[in-house]
């Protein structure tokens, strides 16, 4: 049975009720952007039909509780290991700080929202005060010219540790929907001739993801836990598109396709920031995808697909990490999607998809 999604007009009442929002409607699409944890919530190429970013069916009750669950695109601090683990050493104790996320964003100008915060680094011991986020969203054209139903966004993201010459980097992670194991999404990444995957958790099985000619395939369907990761050395940087999420609705014949596109993004190992939590001595990746599954405590039925930003720069008594990066999403039939998708990751055929 299909996940729960919800259509324009049901996120659009669940979130007025409760947090400031605004909507952004051209053409055939809608997106809504939230204060509330500086989120793009909703993203719909075509307002008749469901979100294609993931929420969860009890969206109300997180907004009213005020978590971070709630969907949509996201920004966090990279690396994990020092700010989302109570037992950094051994990546036991995740938990996500909610100072940054949903973090007290308020909005400053049209689609700009920006929190202030401190967080605690669990290896160390230490607070650091004087952090801030900000977040700035501009509705753009289609850069494909796809003339399909299309909703676009270019967000110019900024995150600000209070501390000097810590390694880190601004992380933007897009939550999307997946349908259900029968109609799996899949997430596909351009590669150089060579490239592999990284499996950032446990070791990836071979039916859930595979090198291809020219790209990855990674499959979305919440049925088990994994990540998968692009070290910077197998991106191809000639091309802006780094990551494309093809999947179907989940009535109807329709398909959507999600893509990311970013050039302000780490180019070598020593720029990348994020240690695999499986071989935490091993290569790191500037692309990451995440397909979540059950667990003991809750079962949230999404996928990510997610990318590192430029590495923090000391500025001051601070390191600031800022980049750019487009989310664009697409909805018509599975032809028109694997065309899509072939052309954003610039490979000779069509993309075989799970």
């Amino acid at each position: 049975m299909p996940h729960t999604t919800f259509t324009f007009a049901q996120l659009e009442k669940i979130v007025s009720r409760r947090i400031k929002s605004t909507v952004i409607k051209r053409g055939s699409g809608r997106m809504l952007f939230t204060e509330y944890g500086a989120r793009l919530l909703g993203m719909f190429p075509d307002a008749a039909l469901p979100n294609v970013l993931w929420n969860p069916d009890d969206l109300a009750a997180q907004i009213d509780r005020k978590t971070w669950c709630v969907g949509g695109e996201r920004l966090w601090l990279s690396p994990e290991q020092p700010f989302y683990y109570e037992n950094p050493r051994d990546f036991e104790g995740h938990h996500i700080p909610a100072s940054m996320d949903p973090g007290d964003y308020k909005q400053t100008a049209a689609l700009t929202y920006k929190n202030r915060f401190t967080i605690l680094n669990t290896i160390t011991n230490e607070s650091y005060e004087g952090c801030m986020a900000q977040r700035v969203f501009r509705p753009i054209a289609d850069p494909y010219r796809s003339k399909l139903a299309y909703a676009g966004v270019r967000i110019i993201d900024t995150m600000t540790l209070g501390v000097p010459g810590f390694p880190m980097c601004a992380w933007s992670l897009s939550m999307v929907y997946t349908c259900c194991p029968e109609e799996t999404g899949t997430a596909l990444f351009p590669v150089k001739k060579g490239g592999a995957f990284l499996s950032y958790f446990n070791r990836i099985p071979p039916h859930r993801a595979e090198d291809m000619d020219g790209y990855v395939r990674f499959r979305i369907d919440a049925g088990e836990i994994y990540k998968l990761a692009i070290q910077p050395e197998d991106m191809v940087f000639s091309n802006p598109c780094k990551a494309v999420y093809i999947s179907p609705y989940p009535k109807g014949k329709k398909w959507f396709c999600v893509i990311k596109h970013s050039s302000d993004m780490p180019r070598t190992q020593a720029e990348c920031v994020d240690a695999p939590k499986g071989n935490p001595n091993g290569p790191k990746g500037a692309i990451q995808s995440y397909n979540s599954g059950p667990t003991p405590l809750a079962y949230l039925p999404f996928g990510e697909i997610e990318l590192q930003l430029k590495k923090g720069k000391t500025k001051g008594r601070k390191t600031v990490s800022s980049g750019t990066h487009e989310l664009l999403s697409y909805a018509g039939s599975k032809s028109e999607m694997l065309a899509l998708a072939q052309k954003a990751l610039g490979i000779k055929t069509v993309p075989e998809i799970y």
